[in-house]
C-alpha cells in the first residue's frame, strides 16, 4: 500500500521488522508477527509462505524484539534470549545450522539488548559483555576471524553499552560514549 494504514488500533510498545517479516510487542508482553514465513521466521510452528494478519506467538514476559533479514530474536522478562527463523550459517546460536519454526531458548539468562543482520546476530548481556553468532564473511562477527560459528562467542568483555547490526557489519557503542564498528565497508 502507498498511504499509511492502522494495523494495531492501541498498546503496541516496540516493532522490528525483516527483510519480508514484521514483529510487534504489545504493553501485555505478548509478541505478534505477521508477513513471510517460509524459514519459520514468525515462531507459529509453520512455514507458511504468507501470513497477511498479525498472530500472537508468546503470550506474555517478553520485553524486546528485534529481527534479522529472516530470523526473529526477542528477549524474555527473565534475561533469557529466544530465536527462531532461517539458521543456515548459526545466526541462532543453538548450536545447529537448521531453521526453527518455534521459537529455541538461546541464553537462559542476562541479555539486554539484540539486533540481527542478515545471517548474523549480536546480543549484550547486563555484564556489558558483547557476544554473536551466524555468518561472519566479512568480519561483522569482530572476533579477528572470518569463521562463522552456530554458538555465541564473546567479542567483548565489558563496557559495551549499545548494539546494532547492519546486513554484514555491527556496530557497538561503549560505556566512554566511542563508537565502534567491524564487518563490511566496501562503501565505507
Amino acid at each position: 500500500t502507498s498511504s499509511p494504514m492502522q494495523i494495531v488500533s492501541s498498546n503496541v510498545v516496540a516493532i522490528a521488522a525483516g527483510a519480508e517479516h514484521s514483529l510487534f510487542l504489545k504493553r501485555d508482553g505478548s509478541l505478534w508477527a505477521m508477513g513471510e514465513d517460509s524459514y519459520g521466521q514468525l515462531g507459529d510452528g509453520r512455514t507458511t509462505d504468507i501470513v497477511a494478519s498479525p498472530e500472537r506467538i508468546v503470550a506474555s514476559d517478553v520485553k524486546a524484539i528485534a529481527c534479522g533479514s529472516f530470523h526473529s530474536l526477542f528477549i524474555k522478562s527473565d534475561g533469557s534470549l529466544w530465536g527462531m527463523g532461517f539458521n543456515s550459517d548459526g545466526q541462532l546460536g543453538n548450536g545447529t545450522t537448521e531453521n526453527e519454526k518455534l521459537p529455541v531458548q538461546i541464553v537462559s539468562s542476562n541479555v539486554v539488548a539484540v539486533s540481527g543482520g542478515d545471517s548474523h546476530t549480536l546480543f549484550l548481556k547486563s555484564d556489558g559483555s558483547l557476544w554473536g553468532m551466524g555468518l561472519n564473511y566479512s568480519g561483522q562477527l569482530g572476533d579477528g576471524t572470518f569463521n562463522a560459528t552456530n554458538q555465541p562467542e564473546q567479542i567483548v568483555s565489558s563496557d559495551v553499552t549499545a548494539v546494532a547490526v547492519g546486513t554484514a557489519h555491527s556496530l557497538f557503542v561503549k560505556s566512554d560514549g566511542s563508537l565502534w564498528a567491524m564487518g563490511w565497508n566496501l562503501d565505507g
